[in-house]
């Protein structure tokens, strides 16, 4: 769900934060990866400033940002 005028996105279990170090990553639960990968990098262009994830820490700020940075590393 993307809430645009409050800067928010929940991104279920596509996208998860690693508990040891918040690194984003894609959610592990993912069978097709090759789709989830393009759900990632889809979300990332909506330039959120939080993401919260069904896994893992929020990021709270410049969520965009950081999601589209580890896309590039997917």
């Amino acid at each position: 769900m993307h809430l645009p005028e409050h800067g928010v996105l929940f991104a279920g279990d596509t996208i998860a934060a690693s508990p040891v170090d918040g690194t984003v990553m894609p959610g592990v639960s993912n069978l097709d990866r090759p789709q989830v990968l393009a759900d990632c990098r889809r979300l990332a262009e909506l330039d959120a400033d939080v993401a919260c994830f069904g896994h893992g820490a929020p990021v709270t700020s410049r969520a965009g940002r950081a999601l589209r940075d580890a896309a590039h590393g997917w």
